[in-house]
């Protein structure tokens, strides 16, 4: 069960526009820059439902992997394969009260939204000390790749 950040909810009259991987309420708009991990290089905005009462939470999943990737694996990392095998999950829902049961409930994938990536590795090169960066403002940039953005309902999650 998340944490119910009812202290904020509270305070704001509307409803939050995304949860990040923590379930913290977001009210600006969606950037992978804006997740709660500092050192992810793979991030989606996923919309998932409440699985008692449907609700529908715009949520954040957030990853790092190491500079290491495999060029025909790119851009997927963890989060873009869970996403074409379609087993990305989040766990609970916001705790937002929902329903009475919301908080302890599952939530249930629905769909990607958004899909970013950086850490390119055609940007990476062998050098005289190992493995470098060649173009660090073109592998820090943030990369949107749509063919991600689907629809992931697993056969398990009902209509």
């Amino acid at each position: 069960m998340h944490n119910c950040y009812d202290d904020i909810l509270s305070r704001i009259p509307e409803e939050p526009i995304w949860f990040d991987e923590h379930a913290v309420p977001r009210y600006c708009e969606f950037h992978p820059s804006k997740v709660a991990s500092g050192y992810a290089d793979e991030v989606a905005l996923v919309e998932v439902t409440c699985q008692s009462c449907a609700r529908l939470f715009r949520v954040a999943f957030a990853a790092s992997a190491p500079a290491t990737h495999a060029q025909e694996e790119w851009p997927a990392g963890p989060i873009g394969r869970a996403i074409r095998e379609k087993t990305l999950h989040y766990g609970d829902p916001p705790n937002v009260w929902c329903c009475q049961a919301g908080p302890t409930e599952n939530s249930e994938p629905r769909k990607v939204i958004q899909y970013w990536r950086m850490g390119d590795p055609k940007y990476v090169r062998d050098g005289e000390f190992g493995r470098q960066i060649a173009d660090p403002n073109s592998y820090f940039t943030w990369t949107r790749y749509s063919a991600f953005e689907i629809d992931i309902c697993p056969d398990w999650v009902r209509g």
